[in-house]
């Protein structure tokens, strides 16, 4: 279309022809204008309307929030449950066994750690790290200073005699009756200090000594702990060994760690054939799991001493 412009000069109008300048200058804001629209029109249309695909999206995830919120309600019920649960079997346990349940600490990191790793909550992480590392600083100062008591008072020559592995010949570690505390008497059904540690065996099972020592007191006998047999070791230490089928050593016998004592029996007061196996330093009582050591890695050692606590009845 051509373009008129009024001539002073002359006194009418003349044409005036486009350049491509102009032309092209013309067709760019044209298409600018016309994407600037479109963009804004696509905008508006998302705001107010959405895809059949959104919608359905927009659903599930309306379903997903309200299922979530629903498991947080019922989580939140199951902890009041778990935590009145826990205190009633504690309460139970008191009542039957007179004395309160273990306390054994499980090394798993909490949920709650968890979460806030996750959301970027780092101030709990640092204080939760921070805890446990200053606990396992005093747990490592305290078994230092014990080792260092065991070390200014016992010898070379009586540390090889401190009794540290399981009397019995290839006994599993998890096979473990009651430990020492307060526990159900097999036959009289009443609460009683129980002073060993029961090892479930089959009959004629080799008993071995656990360390050097010497044999100072043998019974034989068909009621109460049945054949029994005591050796005194150079470390301090008096283990005892219960209900026996046959003693195979003396008394005032000089004996080797690994040597074979007696075997396994259910002489005397015995529920089930088994060995009961005490310690003793002077007149105090000692956890013969404890004594375990030289034989079992932590796992296994964790795992007996759970088996012997949640024994609530004795084998004697």
């Amino acid at each position: 279309m051509s373009k008129y412009q009024f001539n002073r000069d002359q006194l009418r109008f003349t044409v005036v022809g486009r350049s491509i300048k102009d032309v092209v200058t013309k067709v760019l804001m044209a298409v600018v204008v016309s994407m600037t629209l479109a963009v804004a029109y696509y905008f508006l249309f998302s705001s107010f309307f959405n895809t059949p695909e959104e919608e359905q999206l927009k659903r599930e995830r309306r379903t997903i929030t309200q299922e979530y919120e629903r498991l947080q309600e019922k989580m939140g019920a199951l902890d009041v449950v778990l935590n009145d649960l826990e205190e009633r079997d504690k309460e139970i346990y008191r009542t039957l066994f007179k004395s309160d349940p273990p306390d054994i600490e499980l090394e798993t990191q909490s949920l709650r750690t968890i979460q806030a790793t996750s959301s970027g909550d780092y101030s709990k992480l640092v204080y939760k790290t921070d805890s446990i590392y200053w606990r396992l600083g005093m747990k490592a100062e305290r078994i230092n200073r014990l080792f260092k008591a065991i070390a200014l008072s016992l010898t070379p020559e009586k540390i090889g005699t401190i009794p540290d592995v399981i009397p019995l010949r290839d006994h599993d570690a998890v096979r473990v009756g009651a430990t020492i505390g307060e526990r159900i008497h097999p036959f009289y059904k009443t609460i009683r200090m129980h002073t060993g540690l029961d090892l479930p065996a089959a009959l004629g099972t080799d008993v071995l000594a656990p360390a050097d020592g010497i044999v100072t007191h043998i019974v034989t006998s068909a009621r109460g702990d049945g054949n029994t047999l005591t050796l005194e070791h150079p470390s301090g230490y008096r283990t005892v060994y219960k209900h026996l089928d046959g003693i195979l050593v003396r008394k005032g016998q000089q004996v080797k760690k690994g040597m074979i004592l007696a075997r396994a029996g259910n002489s005397g007061m015995s529920l089930a054939p088994h060995l009961h196996y005490e310690i003793w330093k002077g007149a105090e009582m000692m956890n013969p799991i404890h004594f375990c050591y030289a034989q079992l890695n932590p796992e296994e050692y964790s795992r007996m001493m759970m088996a012997g606590y949640n024994s609530g009845q004795s084998l004697d």
